[in-house]
């Protein structure tokens, strides 16, 4: 009997401490109560105890506790959001799926300061209100609660640039309450200088359910485009959207086309900071103004010695795979808005693309690869250097719109402006680098000024260079490609260098600075240095 009571009295101990040693499984997701989006990097921790974690890049959570702590409550907290308490013992057998509140810290503070200086901000009140109208982009067509369109882009509405004069685009694109998994986004835009219709039209499908919009972090996307609109080679990358604000084509006079494509890509993004992007793209390149598809060769047979080919257009099909690796990823993400909150992680992006062209109605094959890498460095209270660098390489004979030009980057987060005083087609090259400095000031000259810390002015100062080199196969004398522009030029000795010094952040939209040209000045019409006035999102 004793030894049973031993036992009992054993098995009694060794229960109780498996009981209380055990630990519950707490894990779920924060959301954003007003848009239905993830919180990054929110704290969870259970209320007066070390027993916690951080959401992640997508607003998951998960961590384990001691059992004895059921009872107890779970505190959420994340900045810009009010404290969220939930009592664990009602939600153990389920995953949490948290709401934020926003605490609108900023804008009540704004309120108070506003009403407190009462007329003598006025003018600076109603000036910030139209900034923030133009940044907030779409408007929403129909009952606040229930619409399912937006109306845009706002910043795109007008736009002026030498080709079409002044530009008129709108657009809608769908949300959520139409399809969490189907978006429609289009536009249309009239040029009252050159009279034609520009179009684009995009069907997404995306196999996670989205809050608002498709390109909500992580993208899971399959879509299908069509466009018809302006693109010039110099100004923009082959796969840029055509955003005519911040593009307006400043420096393409006679040297753009018009283009139209078919697309189908697939983009994927990953929490851990990778994406990638196929696509398949059909185009017809149209030259505008002076610009020609054209080539002059010597012909005996000919009343003076020479043969002209003219093409009307340049047919290419290409396939390309584009990578992307940002460490430590994330956004905060509000309606259409999705703004990064890791800034100084370096972005890598590696892209290779094979097509085929026609011209003269004969087909080529050709390859396209680029590597890119973007870092961001503080520089303590001082500000901020975002430096990018590029690479860019044809590997076979293409004519020059397929060249390869300094103003063709990728732009990502992180300050990256294009080149400015070139003109579009000045350099060609098959292989090129392009280096890019950007300082942007914080707590420097500027923000000491009440009066113009107000209006959130920032210092700036950038340098950009960039080199390249033509191979003989790319040269026309090769008797197989277009003859150049006639103010196109290969890089010399040296890099082409441009600086600027100005004022950026003004109201978080305008940036003016005076940019100068340091090398190639002797070019024709060269343009030496100008003041810059432009809208910066």
């Amino acid at each position: 009997m004793p030894k049973i009571r031993i036992l009992v009295y054993v098995l009694t101990c060794v229960l109780s401490y498996s009981v209380y040693g055990q630990n519950i499984m707490i894990k779920g997701k924060v959301l954003d109560a007003k848009y239905k989006t993830p919180v990054p990097y929110a704290a969870i921790y259970i209320h007066n105890t070390p027993n916690g974690t951080i959401s992640d890049n997508v607003g998951e959570f998960s961590f384990e506790a001691p059992i004895s702590l059921k009872e107890s409550t779970l505190v959420i907290a994340r900045q810009k959001y009010k404290l969220q308490y939930i009592e664990l013992v009602n939600q153990l057998n389920s995953d949490f799926l948290v709401f934020l509140e926003p605490d609108n810290f900023e804008l009540l503070s704004k309120n108070l300061q506003d009403s407190l200086n009462d007329r003598s901000n006025k003018i600076a009140n109603t000036i910030n209100s139209l900034a923030n109208f133009v940044k907030d982009d779409w408007i929403p067509l129909g009952n606040p609660e229930s619409y399912k369109f937006d109306f845009g882009r706002i910043q795109t509405l007008p736009t002026y640039n030498p080709i079409e004069g002044l530009r008129l685009r709108m657009g809608i694109a769908s949300n959520g309450r139409l399809s969490p998994n189907i978006f429609i986004n289009s536009y249309i835009a009239y040029g009252l200088k050159d009279h034609k219709w520009k179009y684009r039209g995009e069907l997404s499908y995306s196999f996670d359910k989205k809050a608002y919009h498709e390109n909500e972090f992580p993208k899971n996307k399959v879509s299908l485009v069509y466009e018809n609109d302006i693109y010039s080679p110099g100004e923009m990358h082959p796969l840029s959207p055509n955003n005519m604000l911040l593009i307006t084509f400043r420096r393409s006079e006679n040297e753009a086309t018009y283009r139209n494509f078919g697309e189908i890509y697939y983009e994927r993004e990953y929490k851990n900071g990778i994406s990638h992007t196929f696509n398949i793209r059909k185009s017809r390149l149209v030259p505008q103004g002076n610009l020609r598809f054209e080539q002059l060769t010597s012909d005996i047979t000919s009343p003076n010695g020479e043969l002209r080919s003219i093409d009307n257009q340049l047919n290419t099909l290409e396939a390309g795979v584009h990578f992307r690796y940002s460490a430590r990823e994330a956004y905060e993400q509000q309606k259409r808005r999705r703004r990064p909150i890791e800034m100084e992680s370096p972005v890598f992006f590696l892209s290779h693309s094979v097509g085929t062209y026609e011209q003269f109605n004969k087909t080529h094959n050709y390859h396209r690869s680029e590597l890119s890498i973007q870092k961001r460095f503080q520089m303590g209270s001082a500000g901020r250097v975002d430096a990018v660098g590029e690479v860019m390489k044809v590997w076979n004979s293409v004519p020059f719109p397929l060249l390869v030009y300094p103003n063709q980057r990728i732009r990502h987060h992180i300050e990256n402006n294009a080149f400015f005083l070139n003109r579009a087609l000045e350099f060609v090259a098959d292989e090129q680098y392009t280096m890019r400095f950007t300082f942007v000031g914080d707590d420097l000259l500027l923000s000491k000024v009440p009066i113009l810390d107000k209006f959130s002015m920032k210092e700036l100062m950038t340098v950009r260079a960039s080199y390249g080199k033509l191979n003989d196969r790319n040269r026309p004398t090769s008797g197989a490609l277009y003859d150049f522009p006639e103010r196109s030029f290969e890089y010399g000795s040296v890099p082409y260098i441009e600086g600027a010094i100005g004022v950026t952040n003004i109201l978080g939209l305008v940036r003016i600075e005076y940019v100068h040209r340091f090398t190639y000045r002797d070019h024709p019409e060269a343009l030496l240095g100008k003041i810059r006035f432009d809208v910066t999102l």
